[in-house]
C-alpha cells in the first residue's frame, strides 16, 4: 500500500476530492471529507476504513494506523484504500480550516436503515426537525452518542451532519451511532404509531416541566428549529410536550444545549429506575 506523492494544487485527484466541500457533490458522490486526526482516529477505532487518506509531507507516520486498521478489516477496506502524501499547498486545497491540518480523509457516506421499531431497543431516538446551524447538529450528535441514544434522524431541511462544521462539532461521534437522513415528519409519525412508540416534543415555552416527565422507556425525542420550534403535525402527534424550567428573565437555551439537557435527564432516569 505505497502512498502516492502530490505536490501540485492542480492535481486531478486533489481537484476531484476538493469538490466534496460542497453538499451537492457529497450527496451525488456519496462521499464526505473528514479533516483532522481526531476524526480519523474515531473512525479507525470503530473499524470504519476511509476510501482515501491525504497526509502532509513529513507526517507519513499518520498512515500507519490507517494501514493497521485496513489490514485488520480482513482486506475489505485495504482493497479500496488509496494513500497520498501532499505538499502543504495541495493539502490546503482540501482543508476547511485555512491550513494547519496534517490529514484529510474521504469516507463513504453511510446509508443506515431505521429499525422497524425506530430505536432497536437500545435507547431513545433523537429527531431533529429544521435545526439549521451545522454546529448545533454536530453538537447534538455528540451529546446523543454520550447519552446512549440509539440514533439521530434528521428531517429534510435540517443542516447537513456531514458538512465540515458539523463533523468538527461531533468530535468523532458521527462514527459512533447511525444518522438517518431525510426522514419526513409524516413518516416518523406513522412509524411511531405502528409500533406504539411515544413521540416527546421539547418546546421552549409549553408543556410539562422536564423533571416531571417519565423518560425511562423507549421514545422519540423531537427538537425543532430555535426560531420556529417543533412543526405543528409533530406537536399534535406527541404523547408529551416538555420544557426546561429556567431562572426568570433569561433567554431560552439554544437547541444544542436544550437537547443535551433533555437527553441527560433521560439517561439519569434510566440509570435510577
Amino acid at each position: 500500500m505505497q502512498p502516492k506523492i502530490i505536490s501540485s494544487t492542480s492535481n486531478a485527484t486533489i481537484k476531484d476530492v476538493a469538490r466534496l466541500k460542497r453538499k451537492r457533490n457529497r450527496y451525488e458522490g456519496r462521499l464526505f471529507l473528514a479533516e483532522g486526526e481526531d476524526l480519523l482516529d474515531a473512525a479507525l477505532t470503530r473499524g470504519i476504513i476511509p476510501r482515501q487518506v491525504f497526509v502532509l509531507e513529513g507526517h507519513e507516520h499518520l498512515l500507519e494506523s490507517v494501514r493497521k486498521a485496513a489490514r485488520a478489516s480482513g482486506g475489505r477496506g485495504e482493497a479500496a484504500l488509496s494513500l497520498f502524501i501532499c505538499s502543504d499547498a495541495a493539502l490546503a486545497k482540501l482543508s476547511e480550516l485555512g491550513g494547519g491540518s496534517r490529514v484529510v480523509a474521504v469516507f463513504a457516506l453511510p446509508e443506515p436503515a431505521i429499525p422497524p421499531d425506530l430505536t432497536g431497543g437500545t435507547g431513545p431516538l433523537l429527531y431533529l426537525s429544521g435545526t439549521g446551524d451545522p454546529g448545533n447538529v454536530g453538537t447534538l450528535i455528540r451529546s446523543a452518542a454520550s447519552m446512549g441514544v440509539s440514533g439521530v434522524a434528521l428531517a429534510p431541511g435540517t443542516a447537513d451532519p456531514f458538512s465540515p462544521k458539523s463533523l468538527r462539532a461531533t468530535m468523532g461521534a458521527i462514527f459512533q451511532l447511525p444518522v438517518y437522513l431525510g426522514v419526513e415528519p409524516r413518516d416518523l409519525i406513522s412509524r411511531a404509531k405502528a409500533v406504539a412508540l411515544d413521540i416527546v416534543c421539547a418546546d421552549p415555552h409549553q408543556g410539562e416541566e422536564l423533571w416531571s416527565v417519565d423518560l425511562r422507556g423507549e421514545f422519540v425525542l423531537v427538537l425543532g428549529a430555535e426560531r420556529e420550534g417543533v412543526p405543528e403535525p409533530l406537536l399534535e402527534a406527541a404523547a408529551r410536550t416538555l420544557f426546561i424550567p429556567q431562572a426568570e428573565r433569561t433567554e431560552s437555551l439554544n437547541v444544542a444545549m436544550a437537547g443535551t439537557v433533555v437527553l441527560y435527564e433521560a439517561l439519569r432516569q434510566r440509570r435510577t429506575r
